[in-house]
């Protein structure tokens, strides 16, 4: 399975990139069929592989997956499919 990862802002200067194919993350339980991977899967290996700072960003950014806001699907628990795009984007404000 793959999944590309999109980093904006600050997150992209935290991580040193803007796109990253992630191919690697595959859960899979002892006599068991792999499981499906969510959003949290994702921010989970952001920590692992960024830090707990980067994490945390990440959790406060709207997170996109295909074009539509996890918030519209079922947030972290979100599950993702082969070829998925998961974009991280700031909150901006105004007026």
């Amino acid at each position: 399975m793959q999944v590309t990862i999109k980093y904006r802002a600050h997150l992209a200067e935290l991580t040193k990139m803007t796109n990253e194919p992630i191919t690697h993350i595959v859960l899979k339980l002892p006599g068991q069929q792999h499981l499906p991977v969510s959003i949290k899967d994702v921010l989970r290996y952001i920590k692992s592989q960024y830090g707990i700072k980067a994490c945390k960003l990440a959790k406060t950014m709207l997170i996109v997956v295909n074009g539509q806001s996890i918030l519209l699907l079922k947030h972290f628990k979100t599950v993702l499919k082969d070829g998925d795009e998961v974009s991280f984007f700031p909150i901006c404000g105004g007026g």
